[in-house]
């Protein structure tokens, strides 16, 4: 496992910008991959918390292992790690819902800690 992130502050959504601004690289996801009951809208996919799910990063190679360790678990692939510096969301119905530098993304998370010390963000 490269990285692991709970969707208990912010949901799917938080998570994977956080995850993105971690690393610095790009992520793709797609929500029409993500298990859900059928009438979940994208919105509350998005931003819906929960303690109980995560949004992991593999190394390349080991998705089969974590699918058996996860046997009878709802998981699936929802997207790949890419070297864009874009975190790009797809909707269920395949169009695009986000596509944010990660840089940008970072800015707007770390100006208001900036901003309550006195510093400019860099």
């Amino acid at each position: 496992m490269a990285a692991c992130h709970d969707l208990s502050d912010g949901g799917l959504a938080a998570a994977a910008a956080e995850m993105a601004i971690a690393s610095g690289l790009g992520l793709s996801l797609s929500l029409a991959h993500v298990p859900r009951e059928a009438d979940l809208r994208d919105d509350v996919l998005l931003f819906s918390e929960s303690n109980g799910r995560f949004l992991v990063e593999l190394k390349p190679g080991q998705e089969t292992h974590l699918q058996s360790i996860l046997a009878g678990v709802p998981c699936a692939r929802i997207g790949v790690v890419t070297d864009s510096g874009v975190l790009e969301i797809h909707s269920s119905l395949g169009g695009p819902l986000l596509e944010e530098k990660v840089a940008d993304l970072a800015k707007a998370w770390r100006e208001p800690l900036y901003r309550l010390f006195g510093e400019a963000a860099p």
